[in-house]
């Protein structure tokens, strides 16, 4: 928290820090005189104060000089033996704990073999259905079922022929993409689908018949639809005519982000809040994971060879949600905390080599200017949430965060009922987190904890190796992930809550 993000001196001679949720305490020795601020005067190895102070937990305490002997495998499985002996949440992948059954694709998503099969930009939703056809915990009568899958794909069908250009990064085969969605639009005979989705109607026409066979079928009425659950991991679930519809209030939905009363009060979103029964944080499907290389990890040394120290890109734009032509009020207005990062990076030595820029480039590079990054920059747009987290994972950069509101609203796998979330996977444990308020106010702290945890490799590597265990949780595209099992596993829990 803000108001404890330094380290204090303790009555008990040492110095305890208030990064974690119970603060930590040190028996070292602090130099007469020394300030109580992350600075070099404090008389014990960074790695205490790294390592404490960016993961939010405390290592084994150490004085003087002493050099850390702890691997990062071993710190991180005694940190988690100390979570589940204080109680508290543990970052880990979720086991899928029931049966699950799903509608016959072939016959109620005839896209999936057909019109999406070849689009390069799949979404989510068709990933998850091709995992769960012959998913171990399928069954086939859905009698047996804790969770009822929908394999209606609205998500995939945006992503695959959207013409909003902010939606992707630009294609340098412009032509090629260009070909591509028009030959999806051709196939459709709905040509307003493309324009009038979400503001005008609520789905495409493929979409609208796919829920109808859903809602017609016994299976769903007996019980009402409480036990379903459709994955749209697409923004247009929380605004438009979407929000409005009335076709999903007893099911689960598998969305971006969850729209609490504080988000409600923006853009006439009341309604987000009971939109659906439940509501589950799903990853946003990450267009640098579509050509990624997953064969193999990075090790920390060539992770640490990496020529920049930081990326971030962004539109020269507004960010902030519209109603009509102005800004809808009381709407979150991002645009200062993203051109923020162009002053971050004028403050960087020329030896850190940060690729920070208000400018769109071709998709090629900007997947190698984030694979060649350390650190990647994930700065809340027009709502919390934002692509960029499930990029700089599929690219292994360290995510550094820097949106209050994701905790709330955007915890993978957090899940909850009438605008609620509770559980999810902890990403403080692979991610730098940074306050909106220090982020705009004391940009230098900010630079200077950057630089320590570089100068840290031990700190550091706890960093990467946790994001290492991590991605398989998160990434759709990442082969053999758990990131169905994980969402299935979570509305499990909010259909039985």
């Amino acid at each position: 928290q803000e108001e404890t993000s330094r380290p204090i001196p303790s009555q008990e001679g040492g110095l305890t820090l208030g990064w974690a949720s119970t603060p930590v305490h040190f028996p070292v020795q602090l130099r007469p005189g020394a300030a109580p601020a992350m600075s070099p005067a404090l008389a014990f190895p960074k790695s205490v104060l790294a390592a404490a102070a960016l993961l939010g937990y405390g290592i084994a305490p150490i004085a003087g000089d002493v050099a850390v002997k702890e691997s990062a495998a071993d710190f991180l499985a005694r940190r988690q033996t100390s979570q589940l002996a204080r109680g508290e949440e543990v970052a880990q992948v979720e086991v899928f704990r029931g049966q699950f059954y799903m509608y016959d694709v072939d016959e109620y998503e005839p896209r999936f073999s057909g019109s999406l099969k070849d689009c390069t930009r799949k979404g989510g939703d068709y990933m998850m259905v091709e995992q769960l056809q012959s998913h171990p915990k399928r069954t086939f009568n859905p009698d047996e079922a804790d969770v009822v899958v929908i394999p209606c794909l609205f998500e995939s069908f945006r992503r695959c022929t959207s013409t909003n250009h902010a939606e992707k990064p630009p294609d340098p085969n412009h032509e090629e993409e260009s070909a591509q969605v028009s030959l999806l639009q051709h196939q459709n005979p709905h040509p307003e689908d493309f324009e009038e989705v979400p503001w005008v109607k609520a789905f495409d026409y493929d979409t609208a018949i796919c829920l109808d066979r859903v809602v017609r079928n016994p299976r769903y009425w007996q019980k009402k639809g409480q036990d379903h659950l459709w994955v749209v991991a697409d923004w247009a679930m929380n605004f438009g005519r979407v929000i409005e519809s009335e076709r999903f209030q007893n099911m689960t939905v598998g969305r971006i982000e969850i729209v609490d009363e504080e988000e409600g009060k923006v853009s006439n979103r009341k309604l987000g809040m009971n939109q659906s029964r439940c509501s589950v944080v799903v990853p946003y499907a990450s267009d640098i994971g579509y050509t990624a290389d997953f064969s193999r990890e990075p090790s920390f040394e060539e992770w640490s060879q990496r020529p920049s120290l930081v990326s971030f890109r962004f539109e020269d734009r507004t960010y902030a949600l519209f109603c009509k032509s102005a800004i809808c009020p009381g709407a979150y207005d991002a645009t200062p905390l993203r051109r923020q990062a162009l002053e971050f990076a004028s403050k960087l030595s020329e030896l850190d080599n940060a690729t920070v820029a208000m400018e769109r480039v071709p998709r090629e590079q900007y997947f190698d200017e984030v694979h060649n990054s350390k650190f990647c920059l994930i700065i809340r747009g027009d709502t919390p949430s934002t692509h960029s987290f499930y990029d700089a994972l599929a690219a292994n950069c360290l995510p550094i965060m820097i949106s209050d509101r994701w905790q709330k609203v955007a915890t993978p796998f957090s899940h909850g009922q009438n605008g609620t979330s509770t559980g999810g996977l902890d990403h403080k444990a692979f991610t730098v987190h940074v306050t909106e308020k220090r982020w705009m106010e004391r940009l230098d702290d900010v630079i200077a904890q950057i630089r320590a945890l570089v100068d840290n490799p031990y700190a550091t590597n706890i960093l990467y190796q946790s994001m290492l265990k991590h991605r398989k949780g998160l990434l759709w595209s990442m082969p053999g992930n758990n990131v169905p099992a994980n969402t299935l596993e979570a509305a499990r829990q909010c259909i039985n809550s």
